[in-house]
C-alpha cells in the first residue's frame, strides 16, 4: 500500500504539471489539431518519411530565426535584424574561409553578438524605436551581402568545405535540426536557469516597477539584444547548412514575417511581459505545420500561402493582445 501511495505521490504531480503546460499553451492544442487534420486529409503525403524530415528541417530554420528575438519581445521591443545577421554572417564566412579555414563558421555567433550589442546600446542610449533600428540594420546588412556577391563576381556565396555538416549521424533526423539543438538548449537555459528571463518579463510588464525593484533596466535591455543577436548567429549555422552551405543574397521580407509569426503563434505577445523561447518553439512548429499542410492540400494555390500565413499572423496578434489585456486586468 505504501508503494502505491509513493507512486501516486510521484505520478499525480507530473500529470498535473503536464496538464497545466498543455492548458496554458494553446499552441500545443493547435499542433495536435493540425496533425490530426492533415493526417486525415492527406495521410500518404503528410505522414511520409520525406515530408516528416522536411518538417524537421523547416522547424529548425523557423525556430532559429525566432528563438533569439523572443528575448527582445519579452521587453516589449522588437528585433528584426535576424535576417541581416543570417545573410551577411554567411558572407563573412565565405570571405574569411580562405584565411581561417573551417573555424570561419564561428564568425556567425560572434558577428551576431556584436550586432546585438550595437542594436542594444543605440536603442537604449539614443532611444531609437527598436523596430525601426533593427529593420534599418537588416536593410544595411542585406545590401552589404549583395554588394559582396556583386564585387566578387560569383553567383552564390557557397563554401563546399562544410559539406560534412550536412551528413546527419542519425537516420531520418536532418543535420540542420541537430545543429539547431545547441541554440535551443542555450535559450532554454537563459530563460529558466538564470534571472535574465524573469527580469526581462518584469521590464516588459512594468518598466518603472522594475526600476523601483532595483533592476538595472538599461543593462538588461542591452543584454536582451546581445543574446538575441548571439542566438540568431549561432542558429544561422543550421540555416547555412540547410541551404547547402551558402547564404542568401536576396532580401525576402516574408522571412521577417516567419520569425515574428513563430513568436506570436507560440503565445509571446508583441507587447512583452510574458512568454519565452519555449513558447516560440511551439509557435515555430505550428507555423511549419500550417505552411506544410496547406502546401500538400490539393486545390490550394502555393502562391497564396503567404497570404494565408499573413492573415493567420494578424489573427494571432489580435488574440494574443486580448489575452494579455485580460491577464493584466485579472
Amino acid at each position: 500500500m505504501s508503494n502505491n501511495l509513493r507512486k501516486e505521490a510521484v505520478i499525480i504531480p507530473i500529470l498535473t504539471s503536464a496538464w497545466r503546460l498543455i492548458k496554458g499553451n494553446p499552441a500545443i492544442w493547435a499542433i495536435f489539431g493540425l496533425v490530426i487534420i492533415f493526417s486525415s486529409v492527406v495521410p500518404e503525403r503528410f505522414l511520409s518519411t520525406g515530408n516528416l524530415v522536411a518538417i524537421l528541417k523547416n522547424f529548425a530554420v523557423t525556430s532559429m530565426l525566432a528563438v533569439g528575438p523572443t528575448f527582445v519581445i519579452l521587453l516589449g521591443s522588437i528585433d528584426v535584424s535576424y535576417m541581416g545577421i543570417w545573410m551577411f554572417g554567411g558572407a563573412l564566412v565565405w570571405l574569411l574561409y580562405p584565411y581561417l579555414g573551417l573555424a570561419s563558421i564561428f564568425i556567425y555567433p560572434i558577428f551576431g553578438l556584436l550586432i546585438g550589442l550595437f542594436n542594444g546600446v543605440v536603442h537604449v542610449k539614443a532611444r531609437i524605436p527598436s523596430f525601426i533600428l533593427t529593420l534599418a540594420m537588416t536593410a544595411v546588412l542585406a545590401f552589404l551581402t549583395t554588394y559582396v556577391r556583386n564585387v566578387s563576381g560569383v553567383l552564390t556565396l557557397t563554401v563546399p568545405a562544410y559539406n560534412f555538416l550536412r551528413e546527419s549521424p542519425i537516420p531520418y533526423v536532418p543535420s540542420p535540426f541537430l545543429l539547431a539543438l545547441p541554440t535551443i538548449a542555450i535559450a532554454i537555459f537563459l530563460m529558466f536557469f538564470t534571472k535574465l528571463g524573469t527580469y526581462l518579463c518584469a521590464i516588459g510588464s512594468n518598466e518603472e516597477g522594475a526600476k523601483l525593484a532595483g533592476i538595472n533596466v538599461e543593462k538588461y535591455k542591452i543584454l536582451a539584444f546581445m543574446f538575441s543577436g548571439f542566438l540568431v548567429g549561432l542558429g544561422s549555422i543550421a540555416i547555412f547548412v540547410h541551404l547547402g552551405n551558402q547564404t542568401r543574397v536576396d532580401f525576402d521580407p516574408s522571412e521577417l514575417v516567419r520569425g515574428l509569426a513563430a513568436i506570436v503563434l507560440g503565445g509571446t505577445p508583441l507587447a512583452g511581459g510574458m512568454g519565452g523561447p519555449h513558447r516560440t518553439l511551439l509557435g515555430a512548429l505550428v507555423y511549419v505545420l500550417i505552411f506544410n499542410g496547406l502546401f500538400l492540400l490539393p486545390g490550394v494555390d502555393p502562391n497564396h500561402l503567404k497570404l494565408y500565413i499573413g492573415a493567420l499572423l494578424l489573427g494571432a496578434v489580435v488574440i494574443a493582445s486580448r489575452a494579455l489585456k485580460g491577464a493584466l486586468i485579472a
